[in-house]
């Protein structure tokens, strides 16, 4: 059993349809109420959907128009901080993230995280909000145990081939708190610089798994088993 646990599937039915065919489970993004009802309509109801308000969008959407999408979503998400790939005010950003961060406290929602440039001050706020938060693609070297003695989540994606920080967070995060990611072909095209197809999509998956079973010397099958339980742990679906 593959997984995606954060995927921006960027309107393409043919990617939606594949995971479905393949029973690939994919936490697919929503950013905005436009996306959710494409997504919505893509996944036929048939993967887990997440909704939050990304640090690029602060200074597009508010809090309150995006709650009734907050209470249907599976899970808060991706919000954060970021001061790599965006300008918006960095006041803006920290207002709304803690807003969702408290939304999704309250509501016992799991949160999934975006820490671009911000991986000390998202660090100081999620502790404030105790939850069970997944960090997606977490490329700092610094403050690793910091982020995993919280019992964060963390997805590895194909970088795990060359990136020496993924490669340190891949060996020391436990095994039941591992999970891997394309964040979407668009991501991986940036990623390899080079043009991916969805018939490629699948073979990424394997192949970051694949990397990731020899990081910690176990069966990649037996791995896909246990990222399996980890996604539907951090759902909250376990029974």
């Amino acid at each position: 059993m593959l997984i995606d646990a954060h995927c921006h599937l960027a309107s393409n039915q043919e990617l939606a349809q594949l995971q479905i065919k393949q029973q690939i489970k994919a936490i697919i993004n929503c950013q905005t109420p436009e996306e959710w009802q494409i997504n919505s309509k893509l996944t036929m109801h048939m993967q887990p959907l997440s909704f939050g308000i990304h640090p690029w969008d602060v200074n597009k959407l508010k809090f309150e128009e995006i709650v009734p999408y907050l209470k249907l979503a599976d899970a808060v998400g991706e919000i954060g901080l970021d001061s790599v790939w965006t300008k918006n005010d960095m006041a803006l950003q920290t207002k709304t993230f803690r807003k969702q961060l408290a939304w999704a406290a309250k509501k016992q929602k799991p949160v999934i995280l975006h820490t671009k440039g911000c991986e000390k001050e998202i660090l100081a706020i999620i502790r404030q909000y105790p939850n069970n938060y997944f960090v997606h693609w977490y490329d700092c070297r610094k403050y690793q145990k910091d982020y995993i003695d919280l019992d964060c989540y963390f997805s590895i994606c194909l970088d795990i081939i060359d990136n020496p920080a993924v490669i340190k967070l891949a060996q020391s995060v436990p095994l039941d708190h591992l999970l891997i990611e394309t964040d979407g072909l668009n991501s991986v095209e940036w990623l390899l610089n080079k043009p991916v197809s969805v018939t490629d999509y699948s073979g990424i998956l394997k192949q970051t798994l694949t990397a990731l079973a020899h990081l910690r010397h176990i069966d990649s099958n037996k791995l896909a088993t246990i990222l399996g339980k980890n996604l539907i742990h951090f759902l909250g679906q376990a029974k």
